[in-house]
C-alpha cells in the first residue's frame, strides 16, 4: 500500500467568532483547543492515497464553486451526551446550502469506507468533544446565551500533520462560482484560496526554478528560517524569514508582551544576523511601519531605511530598512 494522507473538509471560522469559540473552548479546558482550529466538520476524517490527492482538490474546487458563500448562525450550545460526552454550538441558517455542500464534497476517496455506514450529518461547531460529564448541565447553562452570526466564504482542506499532532491547512477553495475570463479566446478559470493547494504549489516551485535559471543562472531558492526564544522554557518570542541569495529578509519578529524590555527582541535580531552571516549573507532587509514603535527599535540595532513603501499596509507608509553584515560562511 502507498503513502496515504489523513484528511477532513471544514468550514474553518475566522476572525472575532473564531476568537469567542476559541475563548469557550480555552474556558472549558478541551483538549482539542492545540490540536485543531474551531470549524463546522463537512466530511470527517479519511485515509486518503497520495495518488488520490489530485481527485480530491478538483472536488473540493466543483463543490465550492457550485455554493454560495453561507451565512450562518451559532448557538446555543447543546450536547451529544449520554450518546458521547461533546459539548457543542448549534447551526442554523442556510443549512440546505450546506448540506448541499457536504453532498458534493462526499463523493470519491472522501466517501466512507466500504461497509462503514455514514453517521448523521448534524451541523454543528464543537466546544469540547470530551467534556466530563458531570459539567455538561453546567455549561450549558453557563454558556446558554451564547449566539453568533458569520458568513462563511471558503472551504478548507485539512491534514492530520502526526509529528505535529495537529490538523493543518492543505488547501482552500472559495465558495461560489469562480471567474472564468477569455471567453471566445483563451479561457482562464480563475479561483481564490488562502493558499496555494499542493498541485499548484508544485507548479510554482517548478516553474519559477526554471525561470529563474533561465533569467539569472544557477537557481538558488529562498530558505525559511524560524528562530524561537524561550525562558524557562516557555516560548516568549520568535523571529521568522526568508534566507535568499546574499541578502537575508526578517519577515515577522514578535515578543510576547510580558516580557518585553528585556531585550529579548534585540538577542531574537541579532540570532538572524548570526544565521544570516553564516549563511553567506551580507545584509538582512526587513519592513515595518513608518513612525511606529519598531522603527526606533531597528534603528538602535543599526538599520537604516533605504526606501518608504507608501500606504503598504492597512494603508499605513511603511519602511524598507537594511543592516549590512559581515559574511561568514563556514
Amino acid at each position: 500500500m502507498g503513502d496515504r494522507r489523513r484528511l477532513t473538509v471544514s468550514l474553518v471560522l475566522r476572525g472575532r467568532v473564531a476568537n469567542e469559540v476559541d475563548g469557550l473552548r480555552r474556558a472549558l479546558g478541551a483538549a482539542a483547543l492545540a490540536r485543531i482550529a474551531p470549524h463546522l466538520t463537512l466530511v470527517p476524517p479519511r485515509n486518503v492515497a497520495e495518488e488520490e490527492l489530485e481527485e480530491v482538490l478538483a472536488l473540493l474546487r466543483r463543490a465550492a464553486a457550485a455554493c454560495p458563500p453561507l451565512r450562518l448562525e451559532l448557538g446555543p450550545p447543546a450536547t451529544f451526551a449520554p450518546v458521547a460526552p461533546v459539548l457543542y454550538l448549534e447551526v442554523a441558517g442556510d443549512l440546505e446550502e450546506l448540506s448541499s455542500l457536504r453532498q458534493a464534497l462526499s463523493q470519491g476517496p472522501l466517501l466512507p469506507p466500504p461497509g462503514r455506514p455514514e453517521r448523521e450529518f448534524v451541523p454543528h461547531v464543537t466546544i469540547d468533544q470530551s467534556i466530563d460529564p458531570g459539567r455538561i448541565e453546567a455549561a450549558l447553562a453557563t454558556l446558554g446565551s451564547y449566539r453568533a452570526s458569520l458568513t462563511v466564504a471558503e472551504v478548507t482542506l485539512l491534514q492530520f500533520a502526526a509529528d505535529a499532532r495537529r490538523w493543518l491547512p492543505l488547501a482552500s477553495a472559495a465558495l461560489g462560482e469562480a471567474r472564468v475570463v477569455g471567453r471566445g479566446g483563451v479561457e482562464i478559470e480563475l479561483c481564490r484560496a488562502e493558499m496555494l493547494d499542493p498541485e499548484a504549489a508544485r507548479f510554482k516551485e517548478d516553474e519559477w526554478a526554471a525561470y529563474s535559471a533561465a533569467a539569472y543562472g544557477s537557481y538558488q531558492a529562498d530558505r525559511p528560517f524560524a528562530v524561537t526564544a524561550r525562558r524557562g522554557g516557555e516560548v516568549v518570542g520568535t523571529a521568522t524569514g526568508q534566507l535568499q541569495r546574499g541578502s537575508c529578509r526578517l519577515g515577522n519578529l514578535i515578543v510576547s508582551a510580558a516580557a518585553r524590555n528585556n531585550g529579548i527582541g534585540a538577542k531574537l535580531v541579532g540570532e538572524v544576523e548570526r544565521l544570516a552571516a553564516e549563511e553567506g549573507a551580507a545584509r538582512v532587509r526587513l519592513e515595518t511601519r513608518a513612525g511606529g514603535p519598531a522603527e526606533g527599535f531597528y534603528r538602535r540595532l543599526g538599520y537604516e531605511a533605504t526606501a518608504v513603501l507608501p500606504a503598504w499596509h492597512e494603508g499605513r507608509d511603511f519602511l524598507l530598512m537594511e543592516k549590512a553584515i559581515s559574511p561568514r560562511p563556514g
